[in-house]
């Protein structure tokens, strides 16, 4: 069994910082983790953020470890009556159709967490990607209802700036909070940096989907003060129709994120599920001319410490800087991007993302607003795939 246990909130870094911890043991098993209990750090100004007087936080990551090694989760203290009922009844089905190799597990709590909201805080997060600064343009730049507009911004150490404890994921996440710290700057909101150890409980085959709950329980940790809080998706409503069923245990945000998000939420605080209602393509358009994107935009898969600059050359670049050059803007990103080295591998890109229009999102996206704006692309006839490399014949 999986006991999580011993609820507590402390003080580190010599007082700067506050730790909420629970302790996490695996009965009866035969499993080795790196780390005997799960913790959120932030900075001690930030302290009343945490609540101990619910293991919410704490849920999902032990859930989906006792799914994984089929056997059963004790909760020793309490937890969200609506979380509990939505992962018993909901939540674990998703996770089961998703991947093969987990099995439904039962939870078992000592009783359930206070029902009374009293956060004010709607929040969202700040990666300065497309999809965190779509997020941000329309529910804070466009949005005037105070019920609805983002008034604060979080970014999450749990595994997405890479593997826990290593030295460059730390320059990475580094980096990464220096930018989301001018923009919060920039933009007179406040900027909330939470690290956390949950990604040390990840699986080599299946790291991604801790990736995901991880992310989740960072904001459940907050919701003391969170009543609402938006997470960006990557996929549309329509890709997830259309991808969905090929994402089983590979990809949960195209898979499920779209009905998985507004389950995981408590009697105190709302996620919402956002993005869904664009194509990327037509994200990065509705934000083309606003300066912060201009300045920031920030999708680089290679990362090179404090250097900011997009490559312009990876993958995630290629096809950002393809709808960028679509909308006839890339002198606007010259700033945050290599122009110059997209400009030598636009062409074979292009053809690519025709010669594979009907396999990815991503390439299908562009060539469609490509043919929506007359923006002229490569034949399809003068290019071929071969050895995994595309090969455009000169036919002059």
């Amino acid at each position: 069994m999986v006991e999580i246990s011993n609820l507590r909130k402390h003080p580190i870094m010599n007082g700067a910082g506050v730790r909420l911890e629970a302790d996490i043991n695996f009965t009866d098993m035969d499993v080795k983790y790196p780390a005997t209990s799960m913790y959120f750090d932030i900075r001690k100004d930030y302290a009343p953020m945490f609540s101990t007087d619910t293991y919410d936080a704490f849920v999902l990551v032990g859930m989906y470890l006792a799914m994984y090694h089929h056997t059963d989760l004790r909760i020793r203290g309490n937890m969200s009556k609506k979380l509990y009922k939505n992962c018993t009844w909901y939540i674990q089905k998703i996770l089961c159709d998703f991947s093969e190799v987990l099995r439904p597990a039962k939870i078992f709590v000592e009783g359930f967490a206070p029902t009374q909201a009293k956060g004010s805080l709607i929040g969202t997060g700040i990666s300065c990607g497309v999809d965190s600064l779509s997020t941000i343009y329309d529910r804070f730049v466009r949005e005037s209802d105070p019920d609805y507009r983002v008034n604060a911004l979080f970014i999450f150490n749990c595994g997405s700036h890479g593997d826990f404890g290593a030295p460059h994921t730390q320059i990475v996440f580094k980096s990464r909070v220096e930018r989301a710290i001018q923009v919060a700057d920039e933009l007179k909101l406040p900027a909330v940096v939470v690290d956390s150890n949950l990604h040390q409980f990840r699986h080599d085959n299946d790291k991604d989907t801790v990736l995901f709950l991880s992310f989740y329980s960072c904001v459940l940790s907050m919701q003391a003060v969170i009543k609402k809080y938006y997470i960006s998706s990557g996929c549309s409503y329509q890709e997830i129709k259309d991808y969905g069923n090929k994402n089983h245990h590979h990809d949960l945000v195209t898979f499920g994120e779209s009905f998985l998000i507004p389950l995981i939420q408590t009697e105190r605080i709302e996620l919402i599920i956002d993005g869904c209602q664009y194509r990327r393509s037509d994200k990065v358009r509705n934000m083309v001319n606003w300066e912060i994107a201009q300045k920031y935009l920030n999708v680089c898969l290679i990362q090179k410490g404090a250097d900011s600059t997009n490559c312009g050359k990876c993958s995630k670049c290629l096809r950002t800087l393809l709808t960028i050059e679509i909308l006839g803007k890339l002198d606007d990103f010259s700033k945050v991007f290599d122009i110059e080295a997209y400009k030598k591998e636009s062409l074979a890109y292009k053809a690519q993302s025709l010669e594979n229009v009907d396999n990815e999102i991503f390439y299908k996206e562009n060539v469609e607003l490509a043919k929506e704006l007359n923006f002229p692309m490569p034949e399809r006839k003068p290019c071929y795939v071969l050895n995994g490399n595309v090969v455009v014949i000169n036919d002059k």
